[in-house]
């Protein structure tokens, strides 16, 4: 059997240190997302056109995620079904967050473009976009 004389060539700087830095050059150039403005509004005296209707129950688990189908929208949320349903326009759902229920026939309105919702039962929600 021949051997062989190749021997492994050893890097300038070892691969963690290399690595850091890349990891540190893609942090830095990574730009920011916008911030999207969101409001809770009123849905007292709320008037305006409605753009579009939808209903949905919701699963047992999991999360159910709206996007309006206008620009400058109100989204009216109502629980039309028997159990919670937690909503809110940020992704941060948590069953049990007075913040975020909708009890029994009580409604909420965004100013957004997206609105997460879950529930630990299987109500039914109704969202109404208004303009």
């Amino acid at each position: 059997m021949v051997g062989t004389t190749n021997k492994r060539k050893r890097a300038a700087e070892s691969p963690s240190e290399t690595k850091k830095e890349a990891k540190l050059k893609v942090l830095a150039k990574a730009p920011k997302a916008p911030e999207v403005k969101t409001d809770t509004v009123s849905v007292d005296g709320l008037e305006g056109d409605v753009v579009a209707e939808f209903t949905q129950q919701l699963s047992n688990s999991g999360q159910f995620i709206y996007n309006a189908q206008e620009e400058d929208t109100i989204l009216i949320v109502e629980n039309l079904g028997f159990g919670d349903i937690y909503v809110s326009d940020k992704p941060n759902l948590r069953v049990g967050n007075e913040d975020q229920r909708v009890l029994f026939k009580e409604q909420k309105a965004f100013k957004t473009r997206k609105l997460f919702m879950t529930s630990g039962s299987q109500p039914v929600v109704s969202i109404i976009e208004i303009k």
